[in-house]
């Protein structure tokens, strides 16, 4: 019985239209209702059991990662962004198609959400892209999965879930996503010259000494943010969390900066973080209570016995998930099925020699791939919201440019050593 109410009663709930907090508790509270009787549902135990799961340290850096992003995406950054990338690679074949790319990359560094990429970004890139010359379909198509290089390359809010959830070090995570994220940047970017080549996209000038100059000056700052980031986390001066405050507050002096303390401006952002880091947390919570009885109900010790039935492999078990992961990712935003399956799947593939770490990266990579994907695509409407285009033809232009994020995924499921490199060094 614990195991139909807490999966397919779950899901039956979800299909329902019920948000997945709520889903999660209410499946939960019948389980429990069920065992000892409605009457009897231990409540002072449940808000024991949220407070203690949200009273993590490591979890600080969720605000803090969402309150680094809207203050840059406010700031008006994203043309500084932008125009630095135009100087590098926009005189290749198809250059502001690489620009789009190596944009996100750069931005992936301040926002850690594909959606917030798409957002931001989206808009600049799209329009620049096809003022000259380029079409529609191409332009959204590299946009948005150009975005979802964002949760891979540090910071990543579904890092420091799927670290908390799964109890593996967020610092290590967070560090096992650079080259993952560097490997999709490349494919996208290989795929983008494939398609520049075939359909003799425009060229652009190569910039001059002064454009590169200019360009460079007036995103110097922005681009720091980043660095930041990273150089604290890999040298070992601040934890991830750490890192995540230092770079909320250089974030915070730049926003002011370039929006000349504007008080109304800056009350508005954190008006909108509060908003988005409550729906996080809230996420959170619910998942606290529905992956304790989860854990206690033997869920994970039963699925990983059917399982083993079919098979008990290491690739067995890991191709069997993803094909999971990439079903669900159709269906699920990607923090709701991190806290949803982590508990469940993260005995299962360690029980068959898998690398938690490294399950954390492929688990990220293949849930993101459902972000570009109907019915519930995130990014999708995210360029459905800034750009006039019917959403059949953005799902068929969307779909060709999933081709470089599945090659990547197969290079990192062939290559462990590809995402495992350089925690190996912490």
């Amino acid at each position: 019985m614990p195991l139909f109410i807490l999966t397919v009663g779950l899901i039956i709930i979800l299909l329902l239209g019920i948000p997945a907090a709520y889903s999660m508790i209410l499946s939960s509270m019948v389980l429990l209702g069920l065992e000892r009787g409605f009457a009897n549902i231990p409540h002072a135990m449940i808000a024991q059991r949220v407070f203690n799961g949200m009273d993590s340290f490591p979890l600080l850096a969720v605000p803090l990662f969402i309150l680094v992003g809207q203050l840059m995406n406010d700031a008006g950054v994203t043309d500084r962004i932008f125009n630095f990338a135009k100087v590098f690679v926009g005189h290749f074949r198809g250059g502001l198609a690489h620009v789009n790319i190596v944009a996100s990359l750069i931005f992936a560094g301040m926002s850690g959400s594909a959606v917030a990429d798409a957002a931001g970004l989206g808009a600049i890139e799209i329009k620049a892209m096809t003022d000259e010359g380029y079409d529609l379909d191409f332009s959204v198509g590299v946009t948005a999965s150009s975005s979802l290089i964002g949760p891979i390359i540090p910071p990543s809010i579904p890092v420091v879930l799927y670290a908390v959830l799964a109890g593996v070090s967020v610092t290590r995570l967070l560090i096992a996503g650079f080259i993952p994220g560097l490997i999709m940047t490349a494919c996208l970017m290989g795929y983008v010259i494939y398609r520049a080549h075939k359909t003799e996209y425009p060229v652009r000038p190569r910039a001059t000494m002064k454009e590169f100059q200019k360009a460079f000056k007036e995103a110097f700052f922005p681009i720091l943010t980043p660095l930041i980031l990273v150089g604290g986390i890999v040298s070992g001066v601040f934890t991830a969390t750490e890192a995540a405050g230092v770079a909320a507050l250089y974030a915070l002096i730049l926003f002011l900066f370039y929006k000349k303390f504007s008080l109304p401006a800056l009350l508005k952002v954190f008006k909108d973080t509060t908003k988005t880091s409550a729906n996080v947390m809230f996420i959170l919570a619910a998942a606290q209570i529905y992956s304790t009885l989860v854990i206690r109900s033997r869920i994970p010790v039963t699925i990983t016995q059917a399982v083993f039935t079919v098979t008990s492999g290491y690739w067995g078990v890991l191709l069997l998930v993803v094909l999971v992961l990439l079903v669900v990712g159709c269906f699920m935003s990607t923090s709701v099925a991190i806290n949803i399956l982590t508990p469940v799947l993260v005995p299962l593939v360690v029980a068959a020699g898998v690398d938690p770490l490294y399950f954390g990266i492929i688990m990220i990579v293949v849930l993101m791939i459902g972000q570009l994907t109907p019915p519930f695509g995130m990014v999708l409407f995210a360029i459905l919201g800034i750009c006039d285009i019917p959403f059949n033809r953005l799902v068929k232009s969307v779909m060709l440019f999933t081709i470089p994020i599945v090659i990547s995924l197969i290079l990192m499921l062939i290559f462990p050593r590809l995402v495992t490199f350089l925690p190996g060094f912490y």
